[in-house]
């Protein structure tokens, strides 16, 4: 098969997204941007900006070293078209700007921390086509944050969806980690980085890797990544393990494909945090038509299925859709996919009918919210789990 790309009840939450087109939780305040007098710059305009302020920071060095840890999404937590762009025209201007520096990708780390590490975040400022670049640097020696700077950009269709690996992942990759990313991003000059993000960054270098040589298409390379990721104890991510997942369907190893998505199912219900993305046709409870997708559902669903049996739990299906449509359109429709959700479930485990409960709410829990109905706004059309101990 190929790839298109808190207790008391315990809830644990499980996305199923379902996608009316092919593609792919801002969890966090967006930044507060000072408006300007004048109309701000384009993306290659901001990323300008924010690496002359960054050089003004840091002042005149020697032999200085930034590794440049992928960009992502602000809202997603993915990396999207537009954030590996910003990424693009950000080590063009920090290699023009910056004499006595190297510029280099996020790679393998030795074990004595040094050098500088720069995280960046591309997020709306005012929808629909304003947006706001923030970096930061940090010193990997300390997890001081020694450099950061915002600037605001204007481009209309600026492509957010997001790329391969985030495009053909089984799941949403967001976690703690991601969290940490994003926060670190937009830390102060002179704050203390996230700590988790610190402390995983030789991990965080290894994915970085394999992320790079996936988008290449290089399968061999980005799976030996993603293992070396997963033999370390902080490389249990849902980022490694859909990587491990990937990378094994591209090599057709289904086994081990399968073996990796039963993974993805387990964290994500030991951390709250597992979202599956199945496509529907538009407007309807239909999966689309689509081997290089649908192919795959029997697998994930009996995972997910079994994952949930085995742990004893009682699901609440929520169904979501985009807010392109009305609500008297939305509403039954995010109804009748986590009914039909609900459905698949019971054929591949029977006895949890008695632990599976549906509703729908339409667009009003929208995340991204723009109703673009591309892979912009994808997360807006799921049917979530929220998942709790059953009472005796």
């Amino acid at each position: 098969m190929s790839i298109p790309g808190n207790v008391q009840p315990k809830h644990i939450s499980i996305v199923v997204l379902l996608l009316s087109l092919i593609a792919c939780a801002e969890t966090t305040p967006r930044p507060v941007v000072t408006a300007t007098a004048v109309d701000p710059v384009d993306l290659k305009g901001a990323a300008g900006q924010v690496a002359a302020d960054l050089g003004r920071q840091l002042g005149p060095a020697r032999d200085r070293t930034i590794s440049i840890d992928p960009l992502l999404d602000r809202t997603t937590g993915q990396q999207t078209a537009a954030s590996l762009r910003a990424q693009g025209e950000l080590v063009t201007a920090l290699t023009s700007s910056m004499t006595g520096t190297t510029i280099q990708p996020l790679q393998e780390l030795t074990a004595e921390p040094r050098g500088l590490v720069a995280t960046g975040s591309v997020g709306v400022a005012t929808p629909p086509d304003q947006y706001v670049l923030s970096v930061a640097l940090t010193d990997r020696a300390n997890g001081l944050v020694v450099a950061q700077s915002v600037a605001r950009f204007r481009e209309s269709a600026l492509d957010r969806s997001p790329t391969a690996f985030y495009s053909e992942s089984p799941s949403l990759v967001r976690d703690r980690s991601v969290d940490g990313y994003l926060k670190t991003a937009e830390t102060p000059k002179g704050s203390l980085a996230d700590p988790l993000y610190v402390e995983q960054l030789p991990t965080a270098a290894l994915m970085a890797s394999a992320l790079a040589e996936y988008n290449a298409g290089r399968w061999e390379s980005a799976l030996a990544g993603y293992t070396a990721a997963a033999a370390r104890a902080d490389g249990q991510t849902l980022r490694t393990f859909n990587g491990l997942y990937l990378t094994n369907v591209h090599l057709k190893r289904m086994a081990e494909a399968e073996s990796a998505f039963s993974k993805i199912v387990a964290l994500g219900l030991t951390t709250n945090n597992l979202a599956v993305k199945l496509l529907f046709r538009p407007g309807t409870t239909d999966f689309l038509a689509d081997p290089t997708f649908s192919d795959a559902y029997p697998m994930w669903l009996r995972q997910i299925a079994r994952g949930a049996n085995t742990a004893k739990v009682c699901l609440s299906i929520v169904g979501h859709t985009s807010a392109s449509g009305t609500d008297a359109i939305n509403d039954p429709l995010s109804l009748s996919r986590a009914q039909a959700v609900r459905g698949l479930l019971l054929k591949e485990v029977s006895g949890l009918e008695r632990r599976l409960r549906v509703n729908g709410v339409g667009s009003r829990k929208n995340i991204v919210g723009t109703g673009a109905d591309d892979a912009s706004d994808a997360v807006d059309r799921r049917v979530e789990f929220e998942v709790q101990e059953c009472a005796s």
